[in-house]
């Protein structure tokens, strides 16, 4: 029997909005699910500064309190509407949901309900804006990402990806699904929580891994700055080091495909390529043409983002298809745990 899940989906009236929900209408959600459809209405003074959100419900510049008054009025009428359409839908397919319409900033909100309400997931749509545009105004799901103590799934809406493959045209039938993996306990848990969450028998699971290749030949480890002595590893020892790592990387895929065949009927293949991680992910994704990517996450503060990068947070803005970030609880999972951290049965 399928557990209950809650799962919020934050909405606004925008393509990009309706395209995430309609997606995780057809891929992600259960009738046993408990569904919150969120939106985050906009203050509407003379001195308005949520210009990106207003823009979302056709709210233009006012220039009398008489005028706010009119648009706070058309702001929330329009609020309870696009809930009003969200939740039919829903209905329609027999999922069990509720509606929420709040004023404010939408991130905070999003992240501040998710939490109150013990959320299993949060969907949220991305507008594929530029660098530029996000580092001006920001992004709704790049702060869910970074601040939700929950999954997130990020559902990007670029009319160029689409233009080469529409995940929505797999709905219903066999998907490719994507499942990047490590050696992490982060990325343990987000696989189980795909096998149980997410995937589904008639898809077709790739389990992508990327050797880090960190060796060359004939490089010098160590700089003698901190204290370390330089080491030189001769080309034909570090060759050998090269194809011991590789091999240490096929056989940690096996081990993913091991436990997927022991504890589901999904079928799995997997793929390990050289390269770097984010890039060689993203490149995959676009090459098999993939419906869905999940991934695990380990917590940053902001100075290890900017100094280490984010594989979530590169393909949060470049993946040509949804992305889960599946995030793991406080409880550590291992190797014989589902996705919430207890043992399987035997």
């Amino acid at each position: 029997m399928a557990t209950e899940r809650k799962i919020i989906i934050a909405v606004d009236d925008s393509e990009t909005s309706a395209y995430a929900f309609t997606w995780a209408l057809h891929n992600l959600l259960r009738k046993s699910d408990k569904v919150v459809v969120l939106t985050v209405a906009p203050f509407v003074t003379l001195d308005y500064t949520y210009t990106d959100i207003a823009s979302d419900y056709g709210v233009t510049a006012v220039q009398s309190p008489r005028d706010a008054a009119a648009a706070e009025k058309n702001v929330n009428e329009s609020a309870k509407d696009l809930i009003a359409k969200y939740l039919k839908l829903c209905t329609q397919s027999e999922i069990s949901c509720e509606g929420e319409v709040v004023k404010g900033e939408a991130g905070s909100w999003i992240v501040d309900e998710a939490e109150r309400l013990n959320a299993e997931l949060v969907v949220v749509g991305s507008h594929a804006y530029g660098v530029l545009k996000r580092t001006v105004v920001g992004s709704k799901s790049d702060y869910v990402l970074h601040n939700a103590t929950c999954s997130v799934a990020i559902v990007r809406h670029s009319e160029e990806a689409l233009k080469v493959h529409d995940p929505l045209v797999s709905s219903g039938g066999t998907r490719n699904i994507f499942i990047a993996v490590d050696e992490s306990k982060e990325s343990v848990y987000a696989f189980q929580w795909a096998l149980e969450n997410f995937c589904k028998e008639d898809d077709s699971v790739v389990i992508y891994h990327v050797h880090d290749s960190a060796i060359t030949p004939g490089s010098t480890l160590g700089t003698g700055e901190f204290g370390m002595e330089d080491v030189y590893i001769p080309a034909d020892d570090s060759a050998k080091d090269e194809v011991s790592a590789f091999k240490d990387s096929e056989k940690l895929v096996e081990k993913y495909m091991e436990y997927a065949a022991k504890e589901t009927k999904i079928k799995c293949k997997g793929m390990v390529v050289t390269g770097q991680t984010e890039v060689k992910v993203s490149e995959g994704l676009k090459n098999l043409h993939a419906d869905a990517v999940i991934i695990g996450t380990r917590d940053r503060g902001i100075l290890a983002r900017n100094f280490l990068g984010s594989v979530s947070d590169y393909l949060a803005h470049n993946s040509p298809c949804p992305l889960i970030v599946a995030r793991m609880p406080k409880e550590s999972v291992t190797w014989g745990q589902n996705a919430e951290g207890h043992a399987h049965s035997p």
